[in-house]
């Protein structure tokens, strides 16, 4: 009894944890990328020169970018090609997941190349430019970031295949009364 309580709250709290990981780790991004600008800009204030300012910034932004890809296609937010997949005589499901396979194979290939760009840095023991701090934490949000992005599209991928609804995953999730929420162009 006790441990089937115990699995149960393992269980729910991976549960959790997969469900809102990208939106806990923007949260904290923003907030550093939040406290960086303002260091930046409350040093040029008093005349004190903060170096690592404006180039930490530039990396965070790149993470929170990085992450960011993989929150819109948890979501299924990506900009698509709507027009073009009503016009085609094809199964709009069949649609949807070619194109949710394109975009994979486009992640993977954004995947390997960070893998490799963060390796050689790693290798290279380079440092960032104005402190000295290591170049491939910064370059790790590439392949963290698309790999992220590849497990929520497989994820999407493998629910559209077993979907039973007959639900396009061409379907705009905009709410009603908001401006551009019509399928017009």
């Amino acid at each position: 009894m006790l441990i089937r309580k115990f699995g149960k709250r393992i269980v729910h709290f991976f549960t959790f944890l997969y469900q809102h990981t990208e939106g806990f780790l923007m949260a904290v991004l923003a907030i550093l990328l939040v406290i960086d600008v303002l260091t930046g800009i409350l040093a040029r204030f008093v005349h004190f020169e903060v170096v690592f300012a404006t180039e930490l910034g530039k990396y965070i932004f790149i993470w929170l970018c990085a992450i960011g890809i993989s929150t819109a296609a948890k979501d299924n937010q990506h900009v698509r090609i709507h027009f073009i997949a009503q016009r085609l005589p094809l199964n709009p499901r069949v649609t949807w997941i070619v194109s949710q396979v394109l975009f994979l194979v486009f992640t993977f290939f954004f995947f390997y190349w960070g893998l490799k760009l963060t390796w050689m840095h790693f290798e290279m023991h380079k440092s960032a430019m104005g402190f000295n701090f290591p170049m491939y934490i910064f370059t790790a949000a590439i392949p963290i970031g698309f790999a992220l992005t590849s497990i929520r599209l497989i994820q999407n991928i493998l629910f559209s295949i077993n979907k039973s609804k007959k639900i396009t995953g061409w379907d705009i999730r905009i709410p009603e009364g908001m401006p551009g929420s019509s399928d017009e162009f």
